[in-house]
C-alpha cells in the first residue's frame, strides 16, 4: 500500500473548469481563490502527528493542482493514491460540493477502502452527512482530532472494532453510530504545524503542487500559527466563536496553545523556507503573561522572521510597546466589520472608532508596517447606505492614520457564500434579523451545484438588506473603493477606470475580464502583504524560488 491515508482538499466547486461560473468576491479577503483552494492547516499538524507515530501520509491539494493546469485529470489522480483512508475536509462549509464529488469518486475507484471526512462543518452536519452520503465511511467529529486519528488508522489496520476511536460517526448493521468524544486534559499537545513535514513529502511523493496550501503560495510563500483554538468572543457571523465552539466543536474555548511549541513551529519555518508568519488570534487578549513568554521563547531562538497579527480588539500603547521592542518586523489586521457603532455592536463587537483609530496611530508610532481594516456586508441592521459609509470611512483611515512607512489599506466584502453554521446568526435567525434559506447539507450541496453566480450561492438575507441589495452594494462600494485607492496612489489612474468599467460590465451582464491572478475576483487593491521580498535563504526556500520561476514559464508556454 502506497500509504495509509492521503489528506486531499477538493475546490469548493469541483467542476469549476466547465462550467461558467460567476464566483464573486467570496475569496477576495483571504489568500485563497474564489475556489476557495487553502486547505485547513490542520491537514499539516494530523499529518505530522500520524508520521510521529509510524504511519504514512501525504497531502493532495487537488483544487491547487485543477486550477494550476487545465489538462490536469483529477480522476486519473485520485486512481493513482493508494491509501487506507482519504481523508477529506469539509471543514469550510463551501466546500460541500467538491468534498461530496472526490468522496464518490475515491469510493468509485477505491470500493474497499475507507472515506473520512473532518473539520466544523462535517462535524455539524455530521449525522446528516451519514445519512445523505454512502460514500462516506466515518466521520471525525469536533476539533483536536490528532490522537483519535491515530485510533482510527490503527483500528483500520487491524481491522478491529472502531466502538473504541473517540469522536468517530461510523455504520454499524445499518445504524449510524457515534462514538463519545476524548477526555483530554491536554488537547493542543499533538497540535504542530511541522512545514519539515510539508517539505519532506513533497519531495518524497514528487508532488510540489499537491502540498502546496494555495494557488499564490509558491509565488508568496507565508507560513501560519494558531495561538488558540476556539475564542474568547461572540462575534455573531462566526462558526468558531466562543459560542459554536463550545457547544459544537469543544466544550472549553478558548484553548491556548504552549508558547513553547509554537516557537518550534516557528523554527521548522525558519529553517525550511524562512518566510514571513501569519499568527491566527489576538496576541494581545491572550494576556500580557502568555505574550511576553511567546515572545520570549522567540528571541530566544532567534527567530526574526516578519510577523503578520490579527486583533479582535484595538490593542493600546502597553501591548504595541512591547512587541516593537521584541519584533522588529511585523503588519497589523482587525475587523470592525462596520463604522457604525450601532451595527458592529450588533455583530459582537464592543469598541468606539476612537478606540480603533487610537491603536492604528500607536500601530504606526511603534513601527508597524502595515495595517489592514476588514469591513463587512450583510450584518444586522445595516443598509446600502451604512456600507457607503464603511467606505467613506475606510478612506478617512487610511488618509488620516497611513504613511509611506505604515499604509493603512481598506477591504469591504460580503459574508459570503453562508452564514456559518452553528454561530449565533445562524441558530438564532430571528433575533438578529435574518432569514436562511438552507439547513440541511444537500441543500448547500443544490446551491452551489445549480447556481451559476455568488449571489445565486447566498444562503441568507436580512431584514435590511436583501441578497439582490447585498450584492448591488457589494459592486458599489467596490467602485469607491477603488476611486479611495486611486486618489491614494495605490491604483494608477488608468487602471481605475479599466477597473471600474470592469465591474460595471459585470453588474449589467456585458462581458468583462475576469481577473489575470486568479486570487483576486474584480478589484482588488493589495489584497495581502507581498512578502516576496521578506524571505530568508535557505536551501528549500532557494528551490521553492527556481519552482516559482518553471511554474511562470510553464504557464506561460501553456498559453501560447
Amino acid at each position: 500500500m502506497n500509504t495509509d491515508i492521503a489528506f486531499l482538499h477538493a475546490p469548493s466547486i469541483y467542476d469549476f473548469r466547465k462550467r461558467n461560473l460567476k464566483e464573486g468576491p467570496i475569496g477576495d479577503v483571504v489568500p485563497s481563490t474564489p475556489v476557495f483552494e487553502m486547505y485547513p492547516v490542520g491537514f499539516i499538524s494530523m499529518l505530522n502527528y500520524a508520521i510521529s507515530q509510524g504511519f504514512n501520509g501525504r497531502i493532495s491539494n487537488l483544487a491547487v493542482l485543477m486550477l494550476s493546469d487545465d489538462r490536469f485529470d483529477a480522476e486519473n489522480y485520485i486512481k493513482n493514491i493508494d491509501a487506507a483512508i482519504y481523508g477529506i475536509d469539509l471543514h469550510w462549509l463551501p466546500h460541500v460540493h467538491g468534498a461530496f464529488n472526490i468522496a464518490r469518486i475515491v469510493k468509485k475507484l477505491h470500493p474497499d477502502r475507507k472515506v473520512l471526512l473532518g473539520g466544523f462543518s462535517s462535524s455539524y452536519f455530521a449525522e446528516d452527512i451519514m445519512q445523505s452520503n454512502e460514500a462516506v465511511d466515518f466521520i471525525l467529529a469536533g476539533d483536536f482530532v490528532e490522537k483519535q486519528l491515530i485510533s482510527l488508522l490503527d483500528a483500520v489496520e487491524k481491522g478491529s472494532s472502531l466502538e473504541n476511536v473517540p469522536n468517530l460517526l461510523y455504520r454499524d448493521g445499518g445504524k449510524i453510530r457515534r462514538n463519545p468524544p476524548l477526555k483530554d486534559d491536554n488537547p493542543t499537545a499533538e497540535v504542530f504545524i511541522n512545514y519539515r513535514i510539508l517539505v519532506r513529502n513533497s519531495i518524497k511523493y514528487h508532488d510540489i503542487r499537491g502540498h502546496l496550501p494555495y494557488y499564490a503560495w509558491i509565488k508568496n510563500p507565508v507560513a501560519m500559527t494558531l495561538v488558540q483554538r476556539g475564542c474568547q468572543y461572540n462575534c455573531g457571523f462566526c462558526g468558531g466563536s466562543n459560542f459554536a465552539y463550545k457547544n459544537r466543536y469543544f466544550f472549553t474555548s478558548p484553548v491556548k496553545r504552549s508558547p513553547e511549541r509554537i516557537a518550534e513551529e516557528l523554527e521548522s519555518v525558519k529553517e525550511t523556507i524562512n518566510s514571513p508568519v501569519f499568527i491566527a488570534g489576538d496576541l494581545n487578549q491572550t494576556g500580557e503573561k502568555y505574550y511576553r513568554e511567546l515572545f520570549s521563547e522567540f528571541n530566544s531562538r532567534g527567530l526574526d522572521m516578519p510577523l503578520l497579527t490579527e486583533y479582535f480588539v484595538p490593542p493600546g500603547r502597553e501591548y504595541f510597546q512591547y512587541l516593537s521592542s521584541k519584533i522588529k518586523d511585523f503588519s497589523c489586521e482587525i475587523s470592525p466589520d462596520s463604522s457604525d457603532i450601532k451595527i458592529r455592536n450588533a455583530t459582537g463587537r464592543f469598541y468606539s472608532n476612537d478606540e480603533l483609530e487610537k491603536s492604528i496611530a500607536l500601530a504606526r508610532e511603534y513601527g508597524s508596517k502595515k495595517f489592514d481594516v476588514y469591513f463587512s456586508i450583510g450584518l444586522p441592521n445595516q443598509t446600502m447606505v451604512d456600507v457607503m459609509r464603511d467606505a467613506t470611512y475606510s478612506e478617512h483611515l487610511s488618509s488620516d492614520y497611513g504613511d509611506a512607512e505604515m499604509p493603512v489599506y481598506g477591504f469591504i466584502s460580503p459574508l459570503a457564500p453562508f452564514l456559518d453554521p452553528g454561530s449565533l446568526f445562524y441558530e438564532m435567525p430571528e433575533k438578529y434579523g435574518f432569514t436562511i434559506f438552507a439547513r440541511k447539507i444537500m441543500d448547500y450541496y443544490n446551491l452551489l451545484d445549480r447556481g451559476k453566480s455568488w449571489d445565486d450561492f447566498l444562503n441568507y438575507e436580512t431584514k435590511w438588506m436583501s441578497k439582490a441589495e447585498m450584492v448591488k452594494a457589494t459592486y458599489l462600494s467596490g467602485i469607491k473603493m477603488v476611486e479611495v485607492g486611486s486618489r491614494l496612489g495605490y491604483i494608477e489612474y488608468s487602471e481605475k477606470n479599466r477597473i471600474i468599467n470592469n465591474i460595471m460590465s459585470y453588474m449589467n451582464g456585458e462581458d468583462y475580464t475576469p481577473h489575470e491572478d486568479k486570487s483576486h475576483h474584480l478589484t482588488y487593491l493589495v489584497k495581502e502583504i507581498d512578502w516576496s521580498r521578506k524571505h530568508g535563504l535557505t536551501g528549500v526556500s532557494s528551490l521553492v524560488f527556481i519552482y516559482s520561476i518553471y511554474e511562470r514559464m510553464r504557464r506561460a508556454l501553456y498559453r501560447m
